[in-house]
């Protein structure tokens, strides 16, 4: 059993909260200096996500390679100055490893109104948990530390009192970084009418008006449904995907994925052409992630005895999913901005793209497009790489240019998709000119085959001029909270795909949409599709 060991003193200490800046630096609240004996993070070598040096049985470096920024010779490097915002079911802004990080008065809790989103269910411990992966506060001698541990932090817990126009407030709440871990998951191609220009709207406005008009940095866990509740590995067909859910397609938003200790896929993270980035969460032999949890009895940890969990019930060994891949993200973004203040929210997913690490180099999936970026719809363009990532940060030219779009017409087919595999099935061809778009940054297309008796049975593949395929969606069973079922129910109807494997690429030329017909039995037809980029 993983056991916590006596806490002697831990100075994170509720006065700590009081104080965000300590010194001309700007940086949050300095914690006392440690008496002798004390260790100053005593869960920090349980914390493989940052450091993995093979304990439990992990694979020696796959990590997010944070160390040498915390100490760089130019100085530390952990997030003092930025701050992150959780959109979730609550923060603790009293718990002993985060106080001295939570910022007063920039919290807000939908319940009462109030800025104190601490909360008071044991049910409710998931956003206090994403918060101590990003910036859980270090060298205070309890538990163990963030990504970014010196970072502001920020909660909001929409979860416990959800709608959209509080969705629309957290997104435009003030803070430098979003970091969302939840989904609405299902079969919700695209969102239409007042509710998505609603929400667009909102993220619009993070991404123009945000941390000064360089934009607000937007990051949200990717899925946890690739397979059903339980299962151990994924059949063939039963899978869900980061591009069937409407609020992962949206351009502003950085999606992210899960890795194991191994270095590869979680097997419940959902893949997609439209993921950026991955980290490191549980994988293979429930090797999770070591973080705060509620304090005393209430959270993950209320029983160590029959959990194996941490005799200090304020810490959890057991957090997992996207949802801690998503503020491990958001902590090194907290890094990267504190190098470079200067970044816009297309500068921060560029650098995060190209220094990103191509693990499991093994897996088939991986294509090089022809601007040299590899992609992975299991990983997006790979693990984040702090070290990496800050350095290109450091001597990185911001982007001024504003970011164009081209859109073509919607073009009808009207094709017939042969049933069950017929080699090739069918395939419509767009061409391009003029787009003024030499620099691809995001692409979305909207296809129909609303007459297909069932989705599931459809693999639809874009392939670009320069011969660089994305799957946009899998021959796949569908869900519903009862388990699988043997129809979807509905169709690609004007369903909305996005993908980030194009990213460099240019938009003129002839682009291809593909439509396969995996299985026996439904039929239906290509009945059109269009194209939208975005880019410079």
């Amino acid at each position: 059993m993983n056991r916590f060991p006596p806490k002697l003193f831990c100075f994170a200490a509720l006065v700590g909260a009081l104080f965000f800046s300590c010194g001309e630096d700007g940086s949050p609240a300095c914690p006392p200096p440690l008496l002798e004996g004390e260790i100053a993070d005593p869960l920090y070598g349980d914390q493989w996500h940052l450091k993995n040096t093979g304990q439990g049985g992990g694979t020696a470096t796959e990590d997010v390679n944070v160390e040498p920024v915390w100490s760089n010779s130019e100085g530390a490097t952990r997030g003092q100055g930025v701050l992150i915002g959780l959109v979730d079911d609550g923060l603790e802004i009293g718990h002993e490893d985060l106080a001295a990080n939570v910022v007063p008065g920039m919290s807000h809790n939908y319940l009462n109104g109030s800025s104190n989103p601490s909360p008071s269910s044991s049910e409710d411990a998931h956003g206090t948990s994403c918060a101590g992966v990003a910036a859980a506060r270090d060298e205070n001698a309890c538990g163990g530390k963030g990504v970014a541990p010196r970072a502001g932090l920020a909660g909001f817990n929409w979860l416990q009192a959800s709608s959209d126009n509080r969705l629309v407030d957290a997104w435009t709440r003030e803070v430098d970084i979003s970091s969302n871990s939840w989904g609405i998951g299902g079969l919700r191609g695209r969102l239409s009418g007042p509710r998505e220009s609603l929400l667009e709207d909102a993220l619009n406005a993070g991404v123009t008006t945000g941390r000064g008009g360089k934009g607000r940095i937007y990051l949200k866990a990717a899925g946890n449904n690739h397979c059903p509740p339980g299962a151990e590995s994924c059949p063939s067909l039963i899978m869900d995907n980061a591009n069937y859910d409407a609020e992962n397609t949206w351009k502003e938003v950085l999606m992210v994925g899960g890795v194991g200790d191994d270095g590869e896929r979680a097997f419940y993270s959902e893949k997609g052409a439209n993921l950026w980035v991955s980290a490191p969460t549980e994988g293979r032999a429930e090797h999770a992630i070591t973080t705060v949890d509620l304090m005393g009895s209430r959270g993950w940890n209320p029983d160590p005895e029959v959990s194996g969990n941490y005799e200090d019930l304020s810490y959890t060994n057991k957090f997992n999913g996207t949802s801690s891949a998503t503020p491990l993200v958001a902590g090194v973004v907290a890094l990267v901005l504190q190098v470079n203040p200067d970044l816009t929210w297309r500068d921060v997913k560029e650098i995060l793209a190209e220094t990103a690490r191509k693990n499991d180099p093994g897996d088939l999936e991986w294509v090089e497009n022809n601007a040299g970026y590899h992609f992975n719809p299991n990983y997006g363009f790979g693990v984040v790489n702090a070290q990496a990532a800050v350095t290109a940060a450091s001597t990185w030219t911001p982007v001024t240019v504003p970011q164009i779009t081209f859109t073509t017409g919607l073009k009808s087919v009207g094709v017939s998709i042969p049933d069950n595999n017929d080699p090739g099935g069918v395939s419509d061809t767009i061409s391009v000119s003029g787009s003024g778009i030499t620099f691809i940054e995001w692409v979305e297309v909207t296809f129909s085959a609303s007459d297909h008796t069932y989705l599931g049975d459809l693999q639809v593949e874009l392939t670009s001029p320069d011969g660089t395929k994305s799957v946009l969606a899998e021959v796949h069973g569908c869900f519903t909270a009862g388990g699988i079922i043997s129809s979807c129910g509905t169709s690609y109807s004007d369903w909305l795909f996005a993908s980030a494997t194009h990213l460099g690429e240019g938009a003129d030329g002839d682009w291809t949409l593909e439509a396969i017909d995996g299985a026996l039995n439904d039929t239906g037809t290509f009945q059109s599709w269009q194209i939208k980029f975005y880019g410079r």
